[in-house]
């Protein structure tokens, strides 16, 4: 059974010259999203830089949270912002490819994950 600490994601936001890099940590499932999806669409509609989403400590744990990645990515590419998976677990790795959305996921030119110190404000 879940517990109520397991419902915490959070999201850090980091501007740089590479773009705009979100790293989101915990579980993305229909109990999390709603909360998620607003700052979201803030980070997309407020900028022009690209968007680099750091997936690598973040579980995509059903369908809704799968179904928010796809909604960024398409409101993303509306307001002409490219975005890009710059790390992900090998599941959502296999889900973004199934789904025909592998152009997603980073490759070796794109910017490396966000780093945790970085995000902290913590001096490079």
């Amino acid at each position: 059974m879940a517990t109520q600490g397991d419902a915490i994601v959070t999201i850090a936001e980091h501007h740089d010259e590479h773009g705009c890099h979100l790293a989101l940590r915990g579980r993305l499932d229909v109990r999390t999203v709603a909360d998620l999806r607003l700052s979201l669409h803030r980070v997309i509609s407020d900028g022009t830089t690209p968007l680099l989403v750091d997936l690598g400590e973040a579980h995509v744990g059903d369908t809704t949270g799968f179904g928010l990645i796809v909604e960024c990515q398409r409101r993303a590419r509306r307001a002409g912002r490219p975005m890009v998976v710059v790390a992900a677990d090998d599941r959502t790795r296999r889900l973004l490819r199934r789904a025909r959305l592998g152009s997603l996921l980073g490759t070796a030119s794109a910017p490396a994950p966000v780093d945790a110190a970085l995000l902290a404000g913590a001096p490079a």
